[in-house]
């Protein structure tokens, strides 16, 4: 069982490993009782879960980093674009004007 679990291990492919796990487990299906079931369901759950840590914790990390990246580069970008095209606040008061006047003639027309 180690063998076929290391050379399972090493090709790496999901499908061919659960089809594998899969057949064993319906070819001896008639062999086991509900205690060999139910330690078979709980090792799956104690791996289900290791794995759902596992990735919870390197989303985690990723979020992490990717935020203070995010920062430094929407500084630079804001820099970039108001060196380019000027501080665009000051059409901010024009932008209100023209929501409030399509407020209140939207139902005009």
């Amino acid at each position: 069982a180690k063998k076929v679990s290391q050379c399972i291990a090493g090709h790496g492919k999901t499908h061919l490993a659960s089809a594998f796990l899969k057949e064993c487990v319906q070819g001896c299906k008639d062999v086991l009782d509900d205690d060999a079931i139910s330690d078979l369901i709980k090792v799956m759950n104690v791996i289900k879960n290791e794995k759902v840590q596992a990735q919870k914790r390197k989303v985690k990390g990723q979020a992490q980093k990717s935020k203070k990246q995010d920062k430094t580069t929407t500084v630079k970008a804001q820099k970039i674009q108001s060196d380019l095209f000027g501080d665009s606040n000051k059409y901010d008061e024009y932008d209100d004007m023209g929501a409030q006047y399509e407020d209140e003639y939207d139902g005009f027309f």
